[in-house]
């Protein structure tokens, strides 16, 4: 039985589809670079790609070598992705005989200091920048901060917002009223998020190299490969991205300011084993602060509201003074089998899901559940093609195929309304093949890098190499035109000029 707060928003929605158009997303993109031989590169950033602190599209994450490809805000799907085609095809250009690792966990790494901080110069932010990241090494260990997905990047028109203020017969500021509904987003986000973790998790084995030295619980194949045979996303799983200090901060989403002084708490919150760790040690600063979280962006998460930032601001201050401007959903593996990294129907599919999140009825978060998401969360990701495997929601225990089978049949009528907006029928042909994985588990991506392995005769390195050889080769035979090419030439000019102008400053 569909969601009741779903059919009036539905309703209305139906007879005025068109305040849906104009929608935005944006993608963030993250791969290592790695040598021809698999392990990861030790050379710098490359200058023809500018400088990584001031370029608007192509900067790094962690490492120097895990770069990060970012779009502008797009009104289509197809320009967005297009948008991140130019940009591969861009970087492969300026990168000579190196590759993109095509898969979320790392490629071989060997030990901790066998991986660059990411470097971004000697202006006071630059420095912090990279001071932030030596303080992750030093509380996590480097080889967590290696590991890469793909952060979509999604808004609704002031159109849309408006119409809905006016149906919900709601009182007071526009903005007030969509960051609630943002919120109310993030939360159903959070609890249907094992539904993606099981369509879009790729990432069910690991190199050995990467849990050198750690406790893991997974099976081994002769090749040095590390796996679980019915993982989904060994990425989102306590493998992958772990942090004990967070493990007990229940950061509110039930209202913005919640949030916000949940987030700014935990950066004034002294954690005795970072503090042990030292903030200056030496006379050498090793993180911004001995707190549970040295800045905003530490904490990790599925889904976060967001608002862009004016120079000199903090994300909670963004949020406090301009409200929710989008949601980033954090939560997608990189899809091997695609050139991007994503591809067009996992890009149409997040969207309706997204757009379910926020019309469907939200209640506040409960204590209970701070522990059963996770739980959820873990059972997801180590054992999702279990075709028994139970999740718990707020209602008790059900099987999972249960539990997705009445969420797609709601997905069905959302899908249909943004093939109305517009005038498409990608949205409901991308829940179609969805759907398809639901009743075929052999269809998912985590089955298809594990069936590509054992295909070939070797594991998640000899699978993961050949991808990036094959991608490697793809984007090089398609050289972007004359003028496409200047013009992002001239961006990553245009960025080394403006951080000499930083550094230049007192």
């Amino acid at each position: 039985m569909m969601d009741a707060t779903l059919q009036r928003q539905l309703a209305w929605l139906e007879r005025d589809a068109a305040c849906l158009v104009g929608m935005r997303r944006g993608l963030e993109k993250e791969a290592l670079r790695v040598q021809p031989d698999g392990w990861l590169a030790q050379t710098p950033h490359p200058r023809a790609l500018g400088s990584t602190l001031t370029h608007p599209y192509i900067t790094t994450d962690y490492s120097e070598a895990l770069i990060e490809l970012i779009t502008p805000a797009c009104g289509s799907i197809d320009q967005a992705l297009g948008w991140l085609d130019d940009l591969h095809r861009h970087v492969y250009a300026h990168i000579g005989e190196e590759r993109l690792w095509v898969n979320s966990m790392p490629c071989k790494l060997g030990p901790d200091d066998n991986i660059p901080l990411a470097q971004y110069g000697s202006s006071n932010i630059g420095r912090m920048k990279t001071l932030y990241r030596h303080g992750l090494g030093l509380r996590y260990g480097r080889r967590m901060q290696t590991i890469a997905g793909i952060h979509y990047n999604l808004s609704f028109p002031e159109t849309f917002w408006r119409r809905w203020q006016g149906e919900a017969g709601a009182v007071g500021e526009l903005q007030a009223f969509m960051s609630a509904r943002y919120l109310g987003l993030v939360r159903n986000f959070q609890r249907r998020s094992w539904l993606l973790l099981y369509l879009l998790g790729a990432s069910p084995a690991v190199c050995g190299t990467f849990l050198e030295g750690r406790e893991h619980g997974l099976q081994s194949l002769p090749s040095g490969t590390l796996y679980l045979p019915e993982a989904t996303s060994l990425r989102m799983s306590k493998l992958g991205y772990q942090n004990d200090a967070q493990s007990g901060l229940h950061v509110s989403y039930n209202a913005l300011d919640e949030y916000i002084h949940d987030l700014d708490s935990a950066i004034r919150t002294p954690y005795p084993p970072y503090e042990a760790a030292g903030v200056v040690r030496d006379g050498v600063w090793q993180q911004i602060n001995a707190n549970i979280l040295q800045i905003e962006n530490e904490y990790y998460g599925l889904i976060r509201p967001k608002r862009t930032i004016r120079s000199g601001e903090r994300p909670t201050q963004a949020l406090a003074r301009r409200g929710v401007e989008y949601v980033e959903l954090r939560c997608v593996d990189l899809d091997p089998f695609e050139p991007l990294g994503i591809g067009v129907d996992s890009a149409h599919f997040l969207e309706v899901f997204a757009l379910h999140c926020l019309l469907t009825d939200s209640p506040a978060f409960r204590p209970t559940d701070y522990d059963r998401l996770p739980e959820n969360q873990q059972a997801m990701v180590e054992r999702g093609r279990d075709p028994g495997l139970v999740l718990n929601d707020c209602s008790g225990r059900h099987r999972f195929r249960d539990l997705a089978a009445r969420l797609f049949d709601e997905l069905q009528s959302v899908a249909e309304v943004l093939d109305a907006a517009h005038a498409t029928s990608a949205y409901t042909q991308a829940l179609a093949r969805q759907r398809d994985k639901l009743r075929d588990p052999a269809l998912t991506g985590s089955a298809r890098v594990l069936e590509a392995m054992s295909a070939a005769g070797h594991g998640f390195y000899g699978f993961a190499q050949e991808r990036a050889d094959r991608i490697r080769d793809e984007m090089l035979a398609r050289p972007l035109p004359a003028d496409r090419e200047r013009e992002l030439s001239g961006a990553a000019g245009a960025s080394l000029a403006a951080q000499a102008d930083l550094e230049a400053q007192p």
